[in-house]
């Protein structure tokens, strides 16, 4: 009812129609799962609301991603052509282990090593405990030792 409405709201935001499609398909997916019963009448402005906070969310997350991506520095040795393999392939990897994370996990990661943040900012930021910081590092960790050393 309101999808095709709620689909050109973010993409007037974002200039982007498939993350438009995308967010929108999502919000509507969401509500569904947790059985709401939404009044499309009433709640008009409920699902714009909802709709802007899932765009500001993923742009932070696409933000946190190509900054990281971005402070990966490769130096480069014209007397080692096997090295320049190697860490180009170490790259890939690292790039693979983070899409292989959870959203949660890479946050919270990326929060640590890109940003220098101490867990305790981190689980303030995030609205959550100091423990839950450390088993979504724990959970990083892991995906990025498979990935690496394998």
């Amino acid at each position: 009812m309101h999808f095709d409405a709620i689909r050109r709201y973010i993409y007037y935001r974002c200039s982007d129609s498939e993350l438009a499609s995308d967010i929108a398909q999502d919000l509507f997916t969401k509500i569904w799962e947790k059985n709401k019963q939404i009044n499309p009448l009433k709640d008009k402005a409920l699902l714009y609301k909802m709709a802007s906070d899932m765009l500001v969310s993923r742009m932070r997350r696409r933000k946190i991603e190509i900054n990281y991506t971005n402070s990966v520095i490769i130096e480069k040795s014209s007397d080692l052509p096997d090295r320049d393999i190697n860490i180009a392939q170490l790259k890939t990897s690292y790039i693979d282990a983070l899409s292989e994370m959870t959203e949660n996990s890479r946050i919270t990661y990326l929060m640590s090593r890109d940003e220098d943040m101490k867990y305790h900012e981190i689980a303030d930021i995030l609205g959550i405990g100091v423990k839950a910081v450390e088993k979504r590092m724990s959970a990083a960790l892991v995906i990025l030792r498979k990935k690496l050393l394998n």
